[in-house]
Formats: C-alpha cells, sequence, structure tokens
C-alpha cells in the first residue's frame, strides 16, 4: 500500500495520536518536579562522631583509628579520608561508580555499630548517606532587634519548624544559632567542699530529684489508671529550694551551694546576619519533590505566621536563600533561548523552502514534537532542569531537520510539476530510508553516554536522554504528521525548470574544481586538521563550565585554637564588607558550622551564605568576588578566605571532589608533612592562575592536661575517677535532667560559673572534697599546658597534610596544575615521604577518557549503520572522515571565542559525530541510490551533490540558528551549555563545506573506476 492511501486512511488515527501527544505533553510539563540540575546518585558516606572536648590526637587514636579500620574493607570503597578535630573527627567514604549506596550505606552503619563498643562511651555517632536532598534549598533568617537569643530560638524550634513540618515536600528542617534554654545549678565549689559535698553526689543527688517515674497501675470504674510518682520541681525556684544537705540549723536548700538561675547552653554555633545575631533555619526538599513548590510553599507559611502575629513581638522573618529563584531564572533563560532558537530556525526554513505553505508544514513539527517530549522526559523519570532543559534547546535544530528533508523532497517533486499526492509519496519515500539512518546515527552516538560515571555522567545524561527523546520523536512526527498535514495544506506548483542560487552555483563550482583536483581538497583537509590540532593544543581546559548562580559562600577561618567568641568578632569584619559591597543583597553567616552534609567543624572556622541583586542589577559574580577578597585581604588579614559560588561548593560537598589543586603531603612525621606543605605554599603563592592558596597547616593549640595522681588521692581518700568526675561537673557541666513546663523540657545542666570554668590557671586551684577536708585540685593532679595539634588529616589510613587552591575565573586548569607541578618540583622529598599532585584535573581527564571511549563506541555503532545504509565499506569510512574535520572546527571556534575544553564542550563533540554523518548519509545515499550501470559513481556524486545541496544547507543553518541562543549565552543557566554550542557551531560549519565539496572527491577516488549496482530498494 502506498504511503498517501496508509496516511489517507489512517488520518484521524493521526491526528488524534497527535493531539494526544501534545495534552499528554502539556500535562506533564505541568507535573514534572523541578530543579537545578538533576537527581544524581552520589557514591558518598560520611561518619561524623562527637565526643566531648577530646584533643585531636587523642581523638585519632581512640575513635578516627578504630573506624578507619572498621570501614576500611567495605566492598567498592575508593577513598577513605579522614579529619580530626578536638572532640570531633569525621570520615568521608568515596565509593566506586554504579554503587549500590543504600546497601553501602547499611554496610558502613553495620561495621560503626561492630566497633562502638570500643568507643568511648559518651561518643556520638552520625552515619549519613550524601544526597543532594540533604542540602537547603531556602534558608530563613529569624531575626529581632534587641530579642533574647533564646527567644529567637524558641520561635525558629517551636513555632517556625511545626509549620514548615506542615510543608509537603520539604525534607530536612535544620535550625542553628541563637542560644538554647536551660536551668544552670552553678555550683560554688568552695560552699560545696565546705560541706564534704563532691560536685559529682550534688549532680546525681539533683538529678533523682527529677525522676518522674511509674510506680504501678490501679483499676477503677473498668479502667487501668498508671501511677506517677515524683518530687520533680517545675520551675528554677523551685529547683533552688531543693534540699541538699543537712546543716547544724537543719537542711541546706540547693540555693546555698549553687545559683539557680534560667540560663543556655554553651554556644558552639553562633549565626549571625545583616540585624546582627540571628537564628537561620534551613528547609531541604524530599526526594521527587519540585524545588519551586516546596519553596513556595514555605514562604506562604512563614508568611502566614508572621501575618498571623504566630512569632513573639519584636521577631521578624528574612528569606536569605532560595534556590528556586535561580531555578525559575534558569528555566526562563533555557526557554528563551529554545523560543529565539525555534523563530530563527523558522526563518531559515522559509528562507530555504521560499514557500509558505511548506514552512508551514514543517514547521509544525516543532511544536508537537517539543511539547511531546515532556512526556518520554516524565517517563525516563526525569525532572525539569538546566540540563533536560538544555537538551530540548540544543534538539530544536535536529528536530526541525527531519521535517525540512521530507518537506524539501515533496516541494521539489511539486516544483517538477508533480500533483500533491504524488509528490507527497515520492518524496516521503525517497527520504525515508536517509531520515531514519540519520535519526539512527544521532541516537547511537548518544547511546553509550549511559556507560559515563559521577556527576558528569549524570548531569550529561539527563541531557541525552532529552535529545534522543525529542529526535526520536521528531522521526515519527516527520514520517507520518508531516506528510498528512503536506497533503492537506499543500497546493500544485505550475512547473518550473531549477535555477541554482548564487550559493548554489558557488559550492557546485567548488564540487566540480574538488572532483578534478582531487589533491587539493585533500590537501584542504590536511590544513584543516592542522589547523584544528595547533587550536586545540591552545584552548584552555576546565571540568564544568562556570555559571553566574547569584550567590555565592565565603569560607573563612582563623588561625587554629581561636575561640568561637573570638573568631565571631573577626568574621565580624567580613560582615562589614559584604554590607557595604554592591550587588550584595543579603547573608547568613555560620561560626562552628558550615553548610552541607553533616560534618567535624571547629570553632575557629565557618561560612557565609551570600545572597546576590538580580543579575541585570549587578556586576558578575566574579567582580563582587575579587573585591570581596581584596577587601578581606586588606582589612582582616588574620582570616584565611576563600570564595565559591553555592552550587559549586554543594556538587564538591556532594561528589567529594577535590578542589581544583591539591599537593597531598604523605608521611609518617607530622611536623616534617607541616614543613614540606609549608615549602609548597610558598612556592605556589605567587602563581598567577591561582588564588585561595592554602598550605594545609593550621598549628598546635594549648590544651590543659589534668593528670591525676592516684597515690596522692588514694592517700587522701578520694579516689582518681571521683577526682575526674568532680573536675568535670564544674567544668564542662553535667545534665542531670529535666523540667517539664507544659509540653516542653528544659534541660537541668549542673556547672561552674564561668568565671570558674574559663580561667585555665585557676583549674589547680578548685577545692574539692576529701572526706572531711577540703583540698586543691592541684594537690591530688598535675597540671600542664601542653600543645596538640589541631587538625589531624589521614587518607586511605595514611596520614597526609593537603595544599590547596583554586584557578582563577577564565583560568586554564590544565595550565595551572602544570605550573604547579614545575614549582613543587624542586621541593626536596625525604625517604619514606611522598608527593602527588591531585585535584579537578584528574576528575576533568577521567570524564576525557570517558568521553573518549563513548566517542569511539558511538563511531563504532555509526559505522554499521553507514555500512547498513550504504552497503559500503569505503563510502562509509568517507563519511566518518567528516567527524576529524568536525572536531578541528570545534577547537578552532573554542579557541577563537576563549571557551575552556570542559565536560559540556566535549559533548559538543560527541554530537558532532552524529551531526556530520547525517549529511554525508544525505550526500552518499542519494548518489548510492541513483548509481548505476550508465551513470558511474563519479557522475552520481555531482548530481547527489547539486541535488542534497538545499536540504544539507537548511539542515545545518537550523541546527546553527538553533544553537545560536546557548553559544550566545542568552539567560541566566545557559552558561552550562554554551560550550557545547559552540564547538558544536564550530565543527558543523567547517564539516557542512568539507560534506559538499570535498566529499564527493573522496568518494570518487576511493572508488574511482567501480559502477555501483543500485539497492534493492530505497
Amino acid at each position: 500500500m502506498s504511503i498517501v492511501g496508509v496516511l489517507r486512511s489512517r488520518a484521524a488515527f493521526v491526528v488524534l495520536a497527535a493531539i494526544a501527544l501534545v495534552a499528554l505533553g502539556i500535562s506533564s510539563a505541568r507535573k514534572l518536579p523541578s530543579s537545578i540540575y538533576p537527581d544524581v546518585d552520589f557514591p558518598r558516606v560520611v561518619v561524623v562522631v562527637h565526643a566531648g572536648d577530646v584533643p585531636a590526637d587523642l581523638m585519632q587514636a581512640t575513635v578516627t583509628r578504630i573506624l578507619e579500620e572498621a570501614v576500611a574493607t567495605t566492598p567498592n570503597l575508593q577513598r577513605l579520608r579522614s579529619r580530626t578535630i578536638r572532640g570531633a573527627c569525621e570520615l568521608s567514604l568515596q565509593f566506586r561508580a554504579g554503587t549500590d549506596m543504600w546497601r553501602s550505606l547499611q554496610l558502613v552503619q553495620s561495621e560503626v555499630a561492630t566497633a562502638r563498643g570500643a568507643l568511648p562511651a559518651a561518643a556520638e555517632i552520625e552515619v549519613q548517606r550524601v544526597t543532594p536532598t540533604a542540602l537547603p534549598i531556602i534558608t530563613f533568617n529569624v531575626h529581632g532587634e534587641g530579642v533574647d537569643p533564646r527567644v529567637l530560638r524558641d520561635a525558629a524550634e517551636r513555632t517556625l519548624r511545626p509549620i514548615l513540618a506542615r510543608v509537603e515536600g520539604i525534607g530536612m528542617i535544620e535550625v542553628a544559632g541563637g542560644e538554647v534554654r536551660e536551668v544552670e545549678v552553678l555550683v560554688r565549689p568552695a560552699a560545696l567542699a565546705a560541706l564534704h559535698l563532691p560536685p559529682s553526689e550534688l549532680a546525681t543527688s539533683v538529678g533523682e530529684s527529677l525522676r518522674v517515674v511509674g510506680i504501678g497501675r490501679s483499676l477503677a470504674d473498668h479502667q487501668q489508671w498508671p501511677v506517677l510518682a515524683s518530687a520533680a520541681p517545675t520551675s528554677a525556684a523551685e529547683l533552688a529550694a531543693l534540699p541538699v544537705a543537712m546543716g547544724s540549723a537543719g537542711p541546706l536548700t540547693l540555693a546555698s551551694v549553687a545559683d539557680v538561675v534560667d540560663g543556655s547552653a554553651d554556644p558552639s554555633v553562633r549565626v549571625t546576619g545583616r540585624p546582627g545575631d540571628v537564628v537561620v533555619v534551613a528547609v531541604s526538599r524530599a526526594a521527587g519533590a519540585s524545588t519551586p513548590a516546596v519553596a513556595q510553599q514555605a514562604r506562604d507559611a512563614v508568611a502566614q505566621a508572621v501575618t498571623a502575629h504566630a512569632l513573639p513581638p519584636g521577631v521578624g522573618v528574612d528569606v536569605i536563600y532560595d534556590q528556586s529563584e535561580l531555578i525559575d531564572d534558569s528555566i526562563a533563560g533555557v526557554r528563551d533561548a529554545i523560543l529565539l532558537g525555534i523563530a530563527l530556525s523558522l526563518v531559515v526554513l522559509g528562507l530555504a523552502l521560499k514557500n509558505l505553505r511548506a514552512g508551514a508544514v514543517a514547521a509544525l513539527a516543532v511544536p508537537i514534537t517539543l511539547v511531546g517530549t515532556f512526556a518520554l522526559i516524565k517517563f525516563a523519570g526525569q525532572t525539569l532542569n538546566l540540563m533536560s532543559l538544555g537538551g530540548l534547546a540544543i534538539a530544536i535544530g535536529l528536530v526541525i531537520d527531519d521535517a525540512i528533508v521530507v518537506v524539501e523532497a515533496i516541494v521539489l517533486q511539486l516544483e517538477e510539476g508533480a500533483d500533491v499526492p504524488t509528490a507527497v509519496e515520492t518524496g516521503t519515500r525517497s527520504l525515508a530510508a536517509a531520515v531514519i539512518g540519520t535519526t539512527a546515527t544521532t541516537v547511537l552516538v548518544f547511546a553509550p553516554l549511559a556507560l559515563l560515571s559521577g556527576v558528569v555522567g549524570s548531569f550529561f545524561g539527563a541531557l541525552a536522554v532529552t535529545l534522543c527523546a525529542s529526535v526520536l520523536l521528531s522521526l515519527v512526527i516527520a514520517l507520518t504528521v508531516v506528510p498528512l498535514a503536506a497533503l492537506g495544506i499543500l497546493k500544485p506548483m505550475r512547473k518550473r525548470a531549477h535555477t541554482a542560487g548564487r550559493i548554489d552555483r558557488m559550492v557546485a563550482w567548488l564540487t566540480r574544481g574538488a572532483m578534478k583536483r582531487p589533491i587539493l581538497g585533500i590537501l584542504a583537509i590536511l590544513l584543516a586538521l592542522a589547523a584544528g590540532v595547533i587550536a586545540g593544543q591552545r584552548v584552555r581546559a576546565g571540568f564544568l563550565p562556570a555559571m553566574d548562580e547569584g550567590a555565592l559562600v565565603v569560607d573563612f577561618f582563623a588561625p587554629a585554637g581561636t575561640s568561637l567568641d573570638e573568631t565571631d568578632r573577626m568574621a565580624r569584619a567580613i560582615d562589614h564588607i559584604l554590607a557595604t559591597t554592591p550587588g550584595i543583597v543579603d547573608f547568613t553567616r555560620r561560626t562552628g558550622a558550615e553548610m552541607g552534609p553533616a560534618a567535624a567543624t571547629q570553632q575557629n572556622r565557618g561560612d557565609t551564605l551570600v545572597r546576590l541583586a538580580p543579575r541585570k542589577q549587578r556586576r558578575s559574580v566574579y567582580a563582587i568576588m575579587e573585591e570581596i577578597r581584596t577587601r578581606a585581604a586588606a582589612d582582616v588579614p588574620e582570616l584565611e578566605v576563600e570564595l565559591i559560588q553555592v552550587l559549586q561548593d554543594v556538587l564538591d560537598d556532594l561528589s567529594g571532589n577535590p578542589r581544583p589543586i591539591e599537593v597531598k603531603v604523605f608521611g609518617p612525621d607530622r611536623k616534617v608533612l607541616e614543613a614540606l606543605a609549608t615549602e609548597i605554599g610558598a612556592k605556589l603563592e605567587p602563581a598567577p592562575d591561582l588564588e585561595d592558596v592554602y598550605d594545609g597547616v593550621e598549628g598546635a593549640v594549648p590544651v590543659v592536661r589534668v593528670d591525676v595522681q592516684t597515690a596522692a588521692a588514694t592517700r587522701l581518700g578520694i579516689t582518681a575517677a571521683r577526682v575526674i568526675a568532680d573536675l568535670g561537673v564544674l567544668l564542662d557541666g553535667l545534665v542531670v535532667g529535666q523540667i517539664y513546663v507544659g509540653d516542653r523540657a528544659i534541660d537541668v545542666r549542673v556547672r561552674g560559673s564561668d568565671s570558674l570554668r574559663f580561667v585555665p590557671e585557676g583549674i589547680g586551684h578548685l577545692p574539692l572534697a576529701a572526706g572531711d577536708a577540703s583540698i586543691a585540685a592541684d594537690s591530688v593532679a598535675r597540671i600542664t599546658w601542653p600543645a596538640s595539634p589541631s587538625v589531624l588529616e589521614r587518607e586511605n589510613l595514611t596520614q597526609v597534610v593537603m595544599v590547596t587552591a583554586s584557578v582563577k575565573h577564565g583560568g586554564d586548569l590544565a595550565a595551572a596544575t602544570a605550573d604547579v607541578a614545575t614549582r613543587i618540583r624542586g621541593v626536596k622529598i625525604p625517604e619514606g615521604y611522598r608527593v602527588t599532585l591531585d585535584g579537578q584535573l584528574a576528575n576533568a581527564k577521567q570524564t576525557r577518557n570517558e568521553l573518549a571511549g563513548v566517542f569511539a563506541a558511538g563511531v563504532f555503532l555509526v559505522l554499521g549503520v553507514l555500512v547498513l545504509q550504504l552497503r559500503s565499506l569505503r563510502l562509509a569510512l568517507v563519511v566518518l572522515l567528516g567527524i576529524p574535520l568536525a572536531l578541528a572546527g570545534a577547537a578552532l571556534a573554542l579557541w577563537v571565542t576563549d571557551t575552556a575544553l570542559d565536560a559540556s564542550s566535549l559533548m559538543g563533540c560527541v554530537l558532532l559525530a552524529g551531526l556530520v554523518v547525517k549529511n554525508g548519509i544525505l550526500l552518499l545515499e542519494h548518489a548510492r541510490s541513483h548509481a548505476d550501470a550508465e551513470h558511474g559513481l563519479r557522475e552520481a556524486l555531482l548530481a547527489a551533490a547539486a541535488r542534497r545541496m538545499r536540504p544539507i544547507l537548511s539542515t545545518s543553518v537550523a541546527t546553527i540558528a538553533g544553537l545560536l541562543p546557548l553559544a550566545l549565552g542568552i539567560g541566566a543557566g545557559s552558561e552550562l551549555q554554551r560550550p557545547l554550542a559552540i564547538a558544536t557551531i564550530g565543527g558543523l560549519v567547517l564539516a557542512t563545506l568539507v560534506t559538499l565539496v570535498v566529499m564527493p572527491a573522496i568518494a570518487a577516488l576511493v572508488m574511482p573506476t567501480r559502477r555501483v549496482a543500485p539497492p534493492q530498494s530505497s
């Protein structure tokens, strides 16, 4: 049955199917969750342990090493890093790509649980799988001028958290900052010693008085009544009246030996913003939820709470970071790029066909395909993100290609005098095989991308899925909807002789010249390849394209051992810089904590999340970062400051990716490692392409060490354990129970006053009860002040110090890494030590190698399609000749535009392989089909070059027009696809010229004398 007959008999079905596809696409687009990046399964698990105030070296011996040895044999573990600080350690387990992370998490949890018995009893352990949903999508600052920090904390914990918890799609809610309310029993050691009452016994006595216990049950009125017993006070005043000892005049109350006050726990984190001290509420989305929807509902919920006066008087809430704004801007930017690309493609289509009706028929394929692709995206489990939408933007030119080829063939038949049904039948049938072949090559080129691992594989895999889905759908539309629409829209045309235009005549003249002098064509190819190689050597290297996100993070750290209060004081200079830098809207600073997955953070470290004004109202983020960096170095030189954009910081945290430059120094002696690292850091500091150079040496911190003399304590009638327990209560405090107020439990802590705890020289003079006497602590203990390392790092069970640096914006990662290698070459490395150069270049090289493998696999699959299509291995190899030329064009385009060779531009090179082959198939398939016993391949090639010139030029220019908005960087978020678009345009321009001019000559040269039998069917 003829194509026209099939279409006419099933016209209603085709129309209904197209309408259903569009409706399903619209419905899917509304339901698809939106996010900035695809949901990536990061192969990383972190283990964080907190164990009081144990020094780093003791913490490493008693906790870190035990856990390292426990988890080191976990299957598929690729890298194990540990970081130990005072009172905490953090293990980062990086697994191989493709690992089942839920199983790995369970295995790690099992190993940690097995090792738990060997750890200190007070150790708190958290095992967490690192996922994108663990990171905040929106943060709020809770503030109030003159408002008690405890009230701010209560407002965040007891008002905002429950309100936000009811919002659908919210995953985690983190509250930090302010002060946590406590009832504090501030003991007076001298009064306790006079009563011969040890602080540890007082703590036990107070704790027992706070108990509320069930002592039985009773039965009455056919019900069971539980019986509760308690003598617990319900306020600080009642607690102060609690009897704790007997005196000469009767019972002595707690108030006689301690001050009982409403206080707050010792802060380990301080949070500030523009208004001063604030409490931050960070909200993360649940898996599968849409970021914009969750953020909007969270904003609405908080706004309703403020409007309803649910918060205490004087308390306000501001939005500091909202990732949905970047998502909305980026999606709008990519949408604009798509619409502009469609408009440009349609202009090209109209100019090429010079027929309004024909243009309308071809243009019909674009909205149907693009809208229908949303349904396929949802079916594939993807989300609306920069990569999937970027795939749609890139696909515009490819989507219209098939329709252009089919419509152009139909119009050509009409121009030769055929009626509409005959033109549709002949035109569609003559191009069906070529269109199927060209679509197959594009899909096969991208199919091996499923083999890519890591962040790059997940990111560009989403792009490839979208691109392949749209191209396959466009094929179906081109062979069904387009011919059917042509039957109803196109009109017969008066037969006319074909007159070649100026471009046609020029290309034909060049083609004939190349056929006569093929050596010139070969020479031109060699020159183009040489130019591409030279350009490729000069193109700077990168990992992932940078984009202006509208937000950044300022990481800072003070000298080792700096207290929280002093670090906060120094960091307020950073606050002032941010508050007076044009382009910054607001910020939140955390001191003693950091944004990202669970981590062990020292109190001399912190980070500031900075929100920038809209892009049109400010300078670039890189200019703002440079100003902050310069002012910080001048105004607060005692702070080390590093700057990075939020999402890049998030990706580094999630994937465990290293800094751009990492020099790792391994060895047994910490002092030797630090000396080598200091020397290396000094060599890297003047490097012109580097910034934020840090030698990794934090130095030592002072420690007060109390060594109890067991013999002396025994002679005085007390045990060493009692001395340690008493000093622990006085210095650190002990939570002994809770006071219940309504539905709220408030901790009761027994401790010494700040004037006792925070004076190291006074520890030895603290009075302790020893039988009927009172003694000073230094009579039973030797007190010294040794130094201890502030940070200890290990990698794969080996001690390491890491020198790190970033590459300046626009810098060459490969050149900077090579410069670092040159600078450290002269460092003398002692025996037993080693220095390795690592960083993002290793990831870039891995990505490049994987993409090279993907490229080779795709080309091999395409070769199979070409052999089937052209029935000649030689002609198939001639078509493949366009690929290296396309790569040369891509390298030239990247060099001219100063664009890095990174994962995005390498993806453009993969795309080129499919595009170049499409043009080759259109040309040689026609020549192969029309070569017969009377007309050899040479004549058929000349005829094919003339016949296929218009569709090849039209599709190439349409593809370029569709990519042009991305190449120009129009719209937020287009930076990710810009290198891809530039590489594709550059390669396509050169390869199209070679396909039309040189490829026929090369084909004739490799098969000069043979006449080719026509295929059995076409």
